[in-house]
């Protein structure tokens, strides 16, 4: 359930900007000059900015997929200029049409492994053996080619009036289906903005004779692409890539939103260090992710931060500490009632087995709020701090104030 809700909200930003393209694509006639001229030339002004930022940012499939989009519209913008007749025109746009789906599967499920590595180099040669493939298949001595392409898989009543090769459409329907598939089973923001390009892509391609239709499409793609960079990378920022939940940086910023009311708690988890040495640091993290998961539904107007190691912060906007104080203790009982399964292989009788054992941890928790001694957020954190060593000297298990 919760894989479903993330895979709408994050699928909500492409799906809109389609459905406002497509508004846009009907309506041409009604925008005024010179926007159309601006709208036939942005994707050549956003693909090589994505193509800067997925460089910048460490996104090679955004890089990568970018330049075959751009090089991809610059072929079937002026393939009529290039090869002359309008059979040549038709090969290559059946040509493009097959190869890009291909590509944005391929891109999309690929490792980023950079873009001047030996990796990168390799994914070069590939476009370019694409492109000399696509300049090879349009040759009329390669008409058998160029029939397998087109070649009609059902013979439709109305098909003549599909402008794809439907061996183009079932593959831009495979991309589309396992690209779905992987979204649901992790969602990620990256994987929506693939799913977006795919919907964009197919659509310039099928209505591709409605003017201005094909450009602002692959406009639409490139900004996408664009969306989704800023927005992982934003995520990457402000969330910790371990536990999901904000990090120290988005700490440090809602510090400084907080009013003239609020309470900070503290928490560690009780001989972190020693069950790391015992069991190691695999199910430390697995712990780690178990504390932050109950964390982040705490009660109270809460939210849970992650503030390094095995400590976590919760802010509790507006809220006295006496109001707060029954949550915690809710929060400290729901971890120690949690238990986490450790399995390791280990040698029974000569014979690798799996060893599997209940584990539980506990939370110490200091709370403190603002006041006459703690006026600041700095110094709210540093009170939090205090109680927070009273509650391990106290024998741990507690929340302290």
């Amino acid at each position: 359930m919760r894989n479903t809700t993330k895979t709408f909200t994050f699928l909500s930003i492409p799906i809109s900007l389609l459905i406002a393209t497509y508004i846009l694509i009907f309506n041409m006639e009604k925008i005024p000059n010179p926007w159309p001229v601006i709208l036939q030339y942005t994707s050549y002004i956003l693909f090589p900015l994505g193509m800067i930022l997925g460089s910048r940012f460490n996104k090679s499939k955004v890089f990568f997929l970018c330049l075959i989009l751009g090089l991809s519209q610059l072929a079937l913008s002026y393939d009529g200029l290039i090869l002359g007749g309008n059979n040549e025109v038709n090969k290559v746009f059946d040509t493009i049409s097959f190869l890009i789906p291909i590509n944005i599967l391929l891109f999309s499920i690929l490792r980023e492994r950079g873009i001047l590595t030996p990796w990168g180099k390799i994914r070069f040669g590939f476009i370019l053996f694409q492109i000399f493939l696509i300049w090879w298949i349009t040759k009329p001595s390669n008409n058998s080619i160029q029939s397998l392409i087109s070649h009609k898989i059902i013979d439709l009543e109305y098909g003549s009036i599909i402008p794809m090769p439907q061996i183009s459409i079932l593959l831009f329907f495979l991309t589309f289906l396992l690209l779905s598939i992987r979204m649901f089973i992790k969602p990620t923001l990256m994987d929506s903005s693939f799913i977006g390009v795919v919907l964009a892509i197919f659509s310039g391609l099928f209505i591709k004779d409605k003017p201005l239709s094909l450009d602002i499409l692959f406009s639409l793609s490139g900004l996408i692409l664009i969306i989704g960079i800023i927005e992982s990378s934003y995520s990457m920022a402000y969330s910790d890539q371990l536990t999901k939940i904000p990090a120290r940086r988005a700490l440090m910023e809602s510090l400084m939103k907080l009013g003239n009311r609020y309470t900070i708690a503290m928490i560690d988890i009780d001989f972190f260090k020693k069950f790391n040495d015992k069991y190691g640091h695999d199910a430390g993290d697995e712990v780690l992710k178990m504390v932050a998961s109950i964390l982040k539904n705490v009660n109270g107007g809460g939210r849970a931060f992650r503030y390094g190691g095995e400590e976590f912060t919760i802010l509790f906007p507006g809220k006295t500490m006496n109001r707060v104080i029954p949550h915690l203790e809710e929060l400290r009982e729901t971890i120690e009632k949690e238990q986490y399964m450790y399995k390791k292989k280990r040698k029974v009788k000569g014979k690798k087995k799996i060893v599997s054992k209940k584990l539980c941890v506990t939370v110490s928790i200091g709370v403190a709020e603002k006041n006459d001694k703690y006026k600041t957020p700095k110094e709210v954190m540093k009170g939090a701090d205090k109680a927070l060593y009273r509650a391990k000297k106290k024998g741990r298990n507690c929340v302290k104030k």
